[in-house]
């Protein structure tokens, strides 16, 4: 019998060696395609803030530079410059997010982009390995070996996750800490220990320190619970599998630890700030923003009770009034907030086929009930219905990246559903090996530009931007291709419309272009070009998909929205578009006229704001912004008549776009009865 028993299990160990190896290199060529896209791409929008944070809170215990996401995974980012000399620009006192933007852009600039970048990607890239890792080893304990690779294969060939694998944002960071608390507490559940409760907990307090979302992995954990038990409670009755009243314990000692772990990460400091730094705008202020009067009354007393860190309580407030502030842009049409169909879309439109056709086929597999892993589906699928729920109520619709936490679990379920199909008709093999060719066919055709990964149902990559925007798209990681793309077609004059121009100066690229204005330039200071009162332009004309789509500037006030119908010469890394010839650009040219007015207008100047209001409204009739300006200024000269006049064709073009111009139409109203 020995012998007997020596020879079957020979085998298995030698599988089980074969298939570490195997998801070893596996890991290693994913490591290596999250390099690739470190040092090939650009900054993007978030990560010049995300990193000076993360230095900050390390080096000063500075929380309140940035405090719309926890420190966590920006202070991971951050290790590869602790043994440096680094260059702090000076605090401006601007109010938070306009001084994020901007000093995050000094701080690349004076300190060496890519010298200060890739080491911080090389640190979110590997955070990205050990989610890969996690998966491989979760997916092993729960259905074996060869499903464990099975679905490692699926992940490290998803193209959205190679397209944001590097970046020093927090997507990935709570995708890992959302798996690692689901598995945590799926190990305590089978075999209850003193240790894998306090792990449990430790991997609680990580979801809630990695992104605010996390604090959601509470009441996850709970309904897992609640769905587990109800399901699993006479097998449990005579297992070794935790109890109820363990289960009960584990999340009240968990929710415990993490709370713990959320002051830890603060230091033990309510303040958000060191001495003599203040929050701008301060915590009572911004509180006061909220417009849920429930949200409101319950931030506020957790502040002043100071039950959680200053910041982090700022910043579960900013998730909240930042939604209602961030326009979206689904199938051509932009949003004041998001499309209720915006996550579903996106979800059927930067999914790869084979994924969406694994995943359509597990749902038929559990629905039927023939596949009896009960307490795993439990695990592997109250997570991503969750987070997909939470995430479609929400008012905040700017990228697909927002629904990562979901994709680890789904692919680890895919391979287990897969395993059983195998089981019981081996021919089911061949099927899967196809959909895992397609996985990495369709990953290695988008190339390059995966950040704008569509799949072929919906035209690939090339046609993201019909349906999609912002970090779906363009955020703002091409200008090294923008930079390659001019050097090797030489044309001057040169004009660039850059939607991430603020959180980074395409200039401190070599990019040789003149700065046409935008919103974000004129938010954050940036200089652009003037164009006095001749709004003609002749050359080469750049513009990103974060202008033409309206990220920027929503709606018809949107001046480049027009070039959406037109056929460009070249497109740049899917998101930057080139065209050629003569362009008359007087929307654009009014952007710097409204700008100076409204300047004016605060320091009192009547005859200068009238002067450029004027001249913006002659470049751009139809923007309701420079009539409003102008008929102010009137009215405060005493022209009553031609204030009334400049209200009226406000309201007349504000009345256009009702979408984006809700509050102006009432004060307009309000003045046009006057």
């Amino acid at each position: 019998m020995i012998p007997a028993t020596t020879s079957q299990s020979a085998p298995r160990r030698s599988l089980s060696r074969v298939t570490t190896i195997s998801a070893a290199i596996v890991i290693f060529l994913f490591f290596i395609c999250c390099v690739h896209i470190a040092k090939s791409d650009s900054v993007s929008w978030d990560e010049s803030q995300h990193l000076y944070s993360g230095w900050l809170a390390w080096e000063h215990g500075d929380f309140g530079y940035n405090p719309e996401v926890p420190p966590l995974i920006k202070m991971w980012d951050a290790i590869p410059l602790l043994h440096r000399d680094i260059k702090q620009p000076a605090f401006t006192g601007a109010p938070f997010k306009n001084e994020g933007f901007v000093l995050g852009q000094r701080f690349l600039a004076a300190n060496g982009i890519d010298r200060t970048l890739i080491p911080a990607r090389i640190m979110a890239s590997l955070l990205t390995v050990l989610l890969a890792t996690l998966l491989f080893f979760c997916a092993r304990e729960m259905f074996g070996d060869k499903p464990a690779l099975f679905a490692l294969l699926l992940f490290c060939l998803d193209p959205n996750f190679i397209a944001h694998g590097s970046y020093v944002t927090t997507d990935i960071g709570a995708s890992f800490t959302m798996l690692a608390a689901v598995y945590a507490f799926y190990r305590y559940v089978k075999r209850p220990t003193v240790g894998r409760l306090i792990t449990v907990g430790l991997a609680v307090g990580l979801a809630m320190t990695a992104k605010f979302t996390g604090v959601f992995i509470v009441p996850i954990l709970c309904l897992i619970a609640a769905i587990n038990y109800w399901l699993t409670k006479d097998e449990a009755a005579s297992s070794e599998s935790a109890s109820l009243r363990q289960v009960i314990t584990t999340l009240a000692v968990a929710l415990v630890i993490g709370v713990g772990c959320i002051w830890a990460i603060y230091h033990f400091r309510y303040a958000a700030r060191p001495v003599p730094l203040q929050l701008n705008p301060t915590s009572e202020q911004y509180l006061q923003s909220l417009t849920s009067p429930v949200t409101r009354h319950v931030l506020t007393t957790v502040s002043t009770l100071h039950l959680l860190p200053e910041a982090y309580i700022y910043g579960l407030a900013d998730t909240k009034i930042s939604a209602a502030d961030i326009p979206s842009y689904f199938f051509g049409r932009d949003y004041s907030g998001a499309s209720r169909w915006y996550f579903p879309g996106a979800f059927i439109i930067k999914s790869t086929l084979p994924f969406l056709i694994l995943f359509a086929l597990t749902i038929v597999v559990v629905l039927r009930g023939h596949w009896r892993m009960r307490r795993e589906i439990v695990f592997l699928t109250i997570p991503p219905i969750f987070i997909f729920l939470l995430s479609t109520s929400s008012d905040l619709g700017i990228g697909y990246r927002h629904l990562f936490p979901m994709f680890p679990l789904l692919y680890i379920l895919i391979a287990g559903c897969a395993a059983h199909l195998v089981s019981r008709n081996p021919k089911f093999t061949y099927a899967f090996i196809v959909l895992l060719l397609g996985q990495f066919a369709t990953t290695v055709f988008a190339r390059p530009g995966l950040m704008a990964y569509a799949n072929e149902a919906w035209g690939g990559p090339s046609k993201t931007h019909l349906y999609l925007a912002d970090s779906n798209v363009d955020w703002g990681q091409q200008l090294k291709s923008v930079k390659y793309y001019l050097d090797t077609h030489p044309s001057q004059p040169c004009y660039f419309a850059y939607s991430a121009q603020g959180p980074v100066d395409f200039r401190d690229y070599g990019i040789n272009c003149h700065v046409l204005p935008t919103a974000v330039t004129f938010w954050t200071g940036l200089d652009s070009m003037r164009f006095g009162d001749d709004p003609k332009i002749s050359g080469t004309l750049l513009i990103s998909d974060g202008e033409l789509s309206g990220v920027d500037t929503p709606g018809r006030e949107n001046p480049y929205a027009p070039f959406a119908s037109v056929q460009p010469a070249a497109t740049i890394d899917r998101g930057v578009y080139v065209y050629q010839g003569q362009f008359t650009l007087g929307p654009v040219a009014a952007l710097e006229h409204i700008n100076a007015a409204e300047d004016f207008a605060k320091q009192h100047k009547v005859e200068d704001t009238i002067r450029e209001a004027r001249t913006a409204v002659s470049l751009d009739p139809n923007n309701p912004t420079a009539h409003m300006i102008l008929g102010d200024a009137l009215a405060a000269t005493g022209d009553a008549a031609a204030a009334q006049s400049e209200y009226a064709a406000a309201l007349q073009s504000s009345e256009l776009d009702p979408v984006f111009q809700k509050s102006l139409i009432g004060e307009l109203h309000a003045k046009t009865k006057h």
